[in-house]
């Protein structure tokens, strides 16, 4: 019962998200279709929307054409969609994203814990600031580190927004046994672990609100400048493994990250291309972002701003390290798919190396469950790729 609960969790991860209000207008929205006008708009807005064009001035009109419509002053909104698609002509470029510096940390460990089914791993609850947040976090490393070795270190990204998966923990550490050194942050507004438990007296939570792949990279980045200072991890370069939510993360992590990012796993993320994602809920898609109608409390300009912002797909000129795409082939045809689709064009556009592989049978999930097949063959063809562009340490143990 608890791992059944464990999957519904995490098929939510893409509609748990911060911010609980509704851009007026866009209240039910599935519950009626577009008429002929507002969906001749749609259709024109797509392409320049996808592309990163500054579509601000036609949202703004259809936000207004909505609002019309749920107050059935139809004939209105009908001019406002008309207006929306006359100012789809000639528009230009947003800016390119203008990225902060990387942000620094120092870790104060809070908690040792124990994983029995692997006594030769470390697992150290540590926290540290970043945005004048406090935020927490696992470091894995070796019982018994070799002497004056320095590990190669992997940040994990979890799924979900809920803190970190506490049956992953295994996977991890399987990875340490190999000769990895693993950082995971819980990312900002969540509870540490997913199922939360007292840590000194006290059920912990990172400081913050779910931003939606925005300040989280920077949990991510301010975790990774902690863990270099570690004197058995190799300064500045990391690999990322992530799944869904985190994945999402990691990606635009390791873009961040630049020449200092190895390697990338990513399995199934989540808001790869969010344009297509926002899209869907415009035309009244299946629900694949939940807090939808709150990011569009803000005006358009900054939505538009802060999608290319989430965007792997419009910051993957940044990545330098080779990746490798997972995904569930069980519910071919979703976003999920689409957006991965628009990625891996992306890339071969830009010739950057990549290996996107599709698993039979496999769920959203499916990196969960480690002793079924769809994961088996996942960690077969990881640890290849692992093999060959960022090993683990040899031990000779």
């Amino acid at each position: 019962m608890k791992r059944l609960l464990l999957s519904v969790l995490l098929v939510l991860t893409f509609t748990v998200l911060a911010g609980d209000t509704v851009r007026p207008g866009l209240e039910r929205i599935e519950q009626s279709m577009p008429d002929a006008d507002e969906q001749a708009f749609l259709d024109a807005f797509k392409q320049p929307f996808f592309d990163g064009m500054d579509v601000s001035a036609a949202l703004q009109c259809w936000f207004d054409g909505r609002l019309l419509s749920q107050q059935k002053q139809n004939r209105l909104a009908k001019v406002k969609w008309m207006e929306a698609s006359h100012k789809l002509k000639d528009v230009k470029p947003l800016p390119k994203t203008e990225w902060g510096p990387w942000p620094d940390a120092t870790f104060t460990v809070v908690k040792a814990l124990n994983l029995p089914s692997h006594p030769m791993v470390n697992i150290d609850l540590v926290e540290w600031s970043v945005d004048n947040l406090k935020e927490y976090g696992v470091l894995l490393y070796p019982k018994n580190p070799v002497k004056d070795a320095k590990y190669p270190l992997f940040l994990y990204c979890h799924g979900a927004a809920f803190g970190l998966p506490g049956d992953f923990m295994n996977f991890l550490a399987d990875l340490v046994e190999l000769g990895y050194v693993i950082i995971g942050p819980a990312m900002r507004g969540e509870d540490v672990f997913q199922f939360p438990f007292p840590i000194n007296g006290k059920e912990l939570k990172c400081e913050g609100e779910i931003e939606n792949l925005d300040g989280e990279v920077n949990d991510c980045l301010s975790m990774l400048s902690a863990a270099w200072k570690l004197p058995y991890v190799r300064p500045n370069e990391f690999a990322m493994i992530g799944h869904s939510f985190g994945a999402g993360v990691g990606l635009l992590a390791a873009a961040r990250g630049g020449a200092k990012a190895k390697a990338v796993v990513s399995y199934d993320a989540w808001l790869v291309n969010p344009q297509r994602y926002y899209w869907d809920r415009m035309r009244r898609a299946p629900r694949n972002w939940d807090s939808w109608e709150d990011f569009c409390n803000q005006p358009p300009l900054p939505q538009l701003t802060g999608l290319l912002k989430r965007s792997i797909i419009h910051n993957a000129d940044m990545l330098q390290c080779p990746l490798l795409l997972f995904i569930g082939g069980a519910y071919e045809g979703s976003v999920f798919h689409e957006s991965h689709s628009d990625f891996t064009a992306v890339l071969d556009k830009l010739k950057k190396p990549y290996k996107y592989e599709t698993i039979p049978n496999g769920g959203h999930n499916f990196v969960l469950y480690r002793d079924s097949l769809p994961a088996k063959l996942a960690w077969k063809s990881q640890m290849a790729f692992l093999e060959a562009n960022y090993p683990p340490l040899k031990t000779g143990k």
